[in-house]
């Protein structure tokens, strides 16, 4: 995978279908995010494979402000 895209063998190989309208089935049914491109085939950035099998670990993940939402009292306890 050294390229932005899988290859075509990434994506049998991910999904198991070697027929695209399979392999489009696939994705859609498991959440992946991809494109089709004209000859039908699905295209999916190497970024969203490591989104969905490494995870969103580079990922900062926001909290709510839990200060605001308790109130002033909330913090002097």
């Amino acid at each position: 995978m050294s390229t932005a895209v899988l290859s075509d063998d990434d994506i049998v190989a991910l999904t198991g279908y070697v027929r695209a309208s399979a392999q489009v089935r696939w994705l859609r049914r498991h959440g992946w995010r991809f494109s089709v491109n004209a000859l039908g085939h699905p295209v999916i950035a190497t970024a969203e494979w490591s989104r969905k099998m490494v995870g969103d670990s580079g990922v900062q993940k926001h909290q709510p402000n839990w200060s605001a939402l308790n109130g002033p009292e909330a913090t002097t306890r």
